[in-house]
Parts: structure tokens; sequence; C-alpha cells
């Protein structure tokens, strides 16, 4: 009997050699405001990051986002799906820049932050549009709820936001004229229905007044779901990557041991890699995939508002968690197929050489450690 049932074990394993993770997808409603020319982005979230400090983490990332969804008061049954771009799976909804802003933070850690307003803005587009040009022609800046976010405590702080009629909304200027951004790298990215950043970059640096801005990201609607390669190349062109950020932006040190091989890593500031990493040190029985990858399964399960962003491909160097097949993987080799079947999201990456892995054994006993 229980070599029957050592067998299916076995043959459910095989099923899942396919890297996975979830796809993390978000929700957006973009519609023209003013002329054909100028577009407004509303985002519609099923729920945000929670925050953390950058004194628990030690992270000095900051990756602040504004949307309409936590600024809105939508009717309890508001159907979203009928907007005209929506990016959902099995774990929720999420709005598109909030999406982008989750990229980011995969790539190089840091914390999330909402800018959120008082006042919350009227779920009805027609007025929207109307409230939206009356607090540009007036330079309106509406108050913001209070938070206990210390901006002293980042260098470099990432600003996102649907464009509004060309420009950045009044609420992202509220926060850029509340803080201190002197001596620091203030970075926009922003999402929109098909006419670019406007004049949203220059606002952006002539308002913050920080010592560096790098070019921004404007990623379209209906291209966020697929917009994780753009966010890495992007941020790489900027000189931000996962290893400039580099364990001083928040990462932690790991080993990876195979064998009597011990290879360096990192692991990620995000929730689901610090969930993770409490069970360190982690020994999983690995399998070698397609000349690319070795998976295998975890006996724990991550919770489920931390299981946030991903993609159905990798970077070479990858650890990934998959929560379609409950497993963890090392992405180690591009092949000709480097389109996942399910969805991974990344918790950290290996930095040592990665050619050890085409030389390993079909399956391996490798663990994950905390660097002493």
């Amino acid at each position: 009997m229980k070599k029957g049932l050592a067998f299916i074990l076995i043959v459910f394993m095989m099923l899942s050699v396919a890297a996975c993770g979830a796809e993390s997808s978000g929700q957006e409603e973009n519609e023209t405001i003013g002329d054909s020319s100028q577009t407004v982005t509303e985002e519609e979230t099923a729920d945000t990051e929670p925050e953390t400090s950058a004194e628990e983490n030690g992270s000095n990332i900051l990756i602040v986002y504004f949307s309409r969804w936590g600024n809105t008061e939508y009717p309890d049954d508001v159907d979203a799906t009928t907007s005209a771009s929506i990016v959902a799976d099995e774990n929720g909804r999420y709005g598109t820049t909030e999406y982008v802003a989750n990229l980011i933070q995969q790539t190089v850690g840091g914390d999330i932050h909402l800018i959120e307003t008082v006042t919350p803005y009227t779920e009805d587009f027609d007025e929207l549009r109307d409230v939206n040009h009356s607090e540009m022609a007036d330079g309106y800046l509406p108050a913001l709820v209070e938070s206990d976010l210390d901006i002293s405590q980042y260098d470099t702080v990432f600003i996102g936001y649907p464009v509004w009629a060309t420009e950045v909304p009044q609420a992202v200027l509220s926060f850029l004229n509340e803080y201190d951004f002197s001596g620091k790298t203030v970075i926009p990215f922003c999402t929109h229905d098909g006419y670019g950043a406007g004049g949203s970059y220059s606002t952006i640096r002539e308002v913050s007044h920080a010592a560096e801005s790098p070019d921004g990201l404007a990623i379209e609607a209906k291209d966020v779901p697929s917009a994780g390669d753009t966010v890495a190349a992007w941020l790489e062109s900027i000189g931000i990557t996962g290893e400039s950020a580099g364990a001083e932006n928040g990462e932690t040190a790991i080993t990876i041991t195979i064998g009597n091989t011990v290879l360096d890593g990192v692991i990620y500031d995000t929730a689901l890699a610090q969930e993770i990493k409490a069970y360190f040190p982690l020994t999983i029985s690995m399998s070698g995939f397609g000349g690319r990858e070795y998976y295998g399964g975890v006996d724990f399960y991550p919770a489920d508002e931390n299981l946030v962003g991903g993609g159905n491909t990798f970077h070479d160097g990858d650890i990934t968690y998959c929560e379609a097949h409950h497993n963890m993987a090392i992405f180690y080799a591009q092949t000709d197929d480097p389109v996942l079947s399910v969805d991974v999201i990344s918790i950290g990456r290996v930095t040592s050489d990665l050619s050890v892995f085409e030389n390993l054994d079909s399956r391996e006993e490798i663990t994950f450690s905390l660097a002493e």
C-alpha cells in the first residue's frame, strides 16, 4: 500500500514539471478625458500591499503609487469585469499601476505606499473628468490621509500613477509637495490608454526637486499583464536592478547548498519571500527540467494575500514560488521555449555562476539557508 501511494506521488510530481506561479493581474479602466488627446486611467484594485517600514526590512527603496481604487467610493456590487482593461486571476483583481509597482518590487525590493486622498473621488466617470479638470485649472491639491511614512529612510523613490489629461493626477502633486525629496532619486512610472506619459515626467522632476530623476516608464494598460520583461529591461537601463539593489537595499543574503557545492544568493523583501524565509534552512528534493530549471514541492502554504505579482517568464538565476504546483524552482538558463505553462513569483535569485546546474544529477537535495 505504501509503495502504491509513493508511486502515485511520483507520478503527480512528474505532471507538475513546468515551472509555475500565480499570474498577478491588474485591473484598470481607461477612458478619454476631455478631447481625444487627454486620457484618464482608472485603476481598480482588490487590495494593496501592506505597508512596511524601511527600518523593519533595511530597504531604502520606496514605491509609491496613486489609483482610483482606494480613492473612490465604489458600490459594493461594482462589476469591475466590465472595465476596458482588466487583468484578473483566481487570486483577485489589481489596478494596472499597482501591478507595475509590484513588478518593480519583485525586481529591486523595497516598500509600497498607496497615495490616498481624504475626500474620495466620484465613481461617475463624467463627474471625475470635470473634477480633474477643475483641480488642474485651479491648481488644487487634495488633502491626503495621514500616514506614518518616513520619507527620510529612502534614497530612491518610484512614483506611479495613471495619466489623467496628459498629466500627473493632482493627488500625486499633493504627495510630492508634502515630503522633502532633495538629495533623493525620484523615478516616475505610469499607465495610460494609448497616449503615453504626456508632460508628467517633467512635472514629477520639477515638483519633486529631486537630485536625480532617471527616464520614466509608460505602459499602455492593455500591455500591463505581459510587462514583466519590459519593467525588468527598463530598470536595468536606468541602472537599478536586483543586482544593483543588493543586500544593502533590503535583500537578505542566502546560501544554496547542493552536495559539496555552496552558491550565493539573495532573498527579496517582498511579503511572500519573507514568509518563505521563515522556513530556512529549507531542504527541497528538486528535479531538473527542460535544461532550464530545478523544481521541487514544499510542505507549507503561503498566505493568499502574499501571492501577488508574478508571470510566465523568468530571468536566469530566479528563485521562484509556484502557487499552482505548490513548489519552488531555480531557473538557470533561457531556452528555445522560455514561456512557462503557468506563472511563477520571484522571491530571490542565485548570484553565483549558474553553470553548476548544467552538470547536476537529474534529482538533487538543495538547501536554502541564511548566509552566516
